[in-house]
């Protein structure tokens, strides 16, 4: 009676391997890939479609190109899903509670991203192997170098900040069919990675949405770069701002050393090579905008033409023929502009005149018979005596040097306001 029970258990209880070892992995391999179709999707129910988590785990930025529109980062794929064909016993093979199914050999979801910089390329492209765990739960790792299309909108360079998006797809399955569940992004491999010596990745989001028009999902992750401006502030802005600025002192140089025209040509000639070696650091695009940087240089450039222009001017102003006859319309100019500066050289004045008394004999009463004839009023001597071609050309020098300052320090408080004015600030 004992051995017939003994027997009953034997035949009709779950095989029990004891302990685990390759043949018992094989035999397992073997029986859960047995009439197992790949081209057909796991589900209990087709009525729901089959699930698939996706955590991304971001590790490094490798680089950002403005005039390719390529930006590259390094990152890891986590993919789940649930297969109910490859659900198994641990008991039954010797403990074993999950094992390694070849990709080629199981469903998978055939993600692929859009936008890659060298066309569509599916998320999986190397060769491994899928983690199974006894109860139907799959695990895809995959990760790789991701090439993606970015236009970057370089209207507040240096300070701009990039949003770009890296987008894939459900190739070949309807949102019916297979759909993203539970995406999120995982920091934890940041910390093992070289940072990016001109980028700061000030966020990193992952989201889903269906599109109406190809009738799928969109897998999105959105990647925020923001620009490490203090090189391109000190080797860039700076120096072409301290070179027009150091251009002004061209009109406080005297006239007579004739030191102005080549202190000028040399300055303009500082900005033009400089801005020459900077030409290939700038963001080489027109679209949507051209960098408000590149405007703030070309007019700093323009600024140290017209000092030059001005200074040429100023000089001819100098050397001209004492003999030649000042305009009115300069002499106006000259009052006005003495008067803005507050020159007093240059305020209008009179200078007067007194004759010296003369005595004439007088019978009336008076000092010793005598009592002054006349003391002339002022005489006002002629304002034109004190207009020169000198006193011309340092009104002009006055004149500049206001001016000039007053566009410089325009156009640096316009370039500081278009900067402050980023909305991603």
């Amino acid at each position: 009676m004992y051995f017939c029970i003994v027997v009953v258990i034997a035949l009709f209880s779950p095989r029990h391997v004891v302990g685990n070892n390759s043949s018992v992995g094989t035999q397992l391999y073997k029986d859960l890939l047995l009439n197992y179709e790949k081209n057909v999707r796991p589900g209990i129910n087709y009525s729901y479609p089959t699930t698939v988590e996706c955590e991304f785990r971001f590790a490094g930025l490798n680089g950002f190109k403005e005039i390719d529109s390529k930006l590259s980062i390094t990152g890891v794929f986590v993919i789940r899903w649930f297969d109910e064909r490859l659900i198994w016993n641990p008991y039954t093979y010797g403990g074993i509670y999950s094992t390694l199914l070849h990709k080629e050999s199981l469903w998978i979801p055939d993600i692929a991203v859009t936008n890659a910089y060298s066309g569509v390329r599916f998320l999986y492209g190397i060769d491994f192997d899928i983690r199974a765990y006894y109860n139907g739960t799959m695990v895809m790792v995959t990760g790789d170098n991701f090439d993606v299309y970015c236009d970057a909108d370089v209207t507040y360079y240096p300070v701009d900040i990039q949003t770009c998006f890296m987008n894939m797809v459900l190739w070949s399955s309807f949102p019916w069919e297979v759909t993203f569940e539970k995406v999120d992004v995982d920091h934890s491999l940041r910390d093992v990675t070289t940072s990016n010596p001109s980028w700061d990745v000030t966020e990193v989001k992952m989201f889903t949405e269906i599109n109406p028009k190809i009738k799928t999902t969109m897998l999105n992750i959105r990647i925020k770069l923001k620009r490490l401006s203090e090189y391109i502030v000190i080797n860039m802005i700076l120096p072409v701002s301290f070179l027009c600025v150091i251009n002004i002192f061209v009109f406080f140089l005297p006239a007579d050393s004739g030191e102005r025209i080549g202190f000028s040509i040399t300055l303009l000639l500082s900005v033009a090579v400089f801005m020459t070696i900077l030409s290939d650091s700038l963001p080489q695009s027109s679209r949507p905008q051209i960098a408000a940087l590149c405007y703030f240089l070309f007019s700093q450039l323009m600024i140290s033409i017209l000092m030059m222009i001005f200074t040429i001017y100023g000089l001819r102003f100098y050397w001209m023929d004492p003999e030649k006859p000042i305009p009115t319309y300069m002499k106006f100019v000259s009052r006005v502009i003495g008067r803005l500066v507050g020159c007093q050289c240059c305020k209008r004045r009179q200078l007067t005149g007194v004759v010296e008394p003369v005595l004439t004999p007088d019978s009336g009463s008076g000092e010793n018979g005598k009592k002054h004839v006349a003391n002339f009023d002022k005489i006002p001597l002629d304002a034109d005596e004190h207009f020169t071609w000198q006193k011309i050309a340092n009104d002009f020098d006055n004149f500049c040097i206001i001016v000039f300052i007053f566009a410089i320090v325009l156009t640096n408080a316009v370039f500081c306001g278009k900067l402050s004015s980023n909305p991603e600030l």
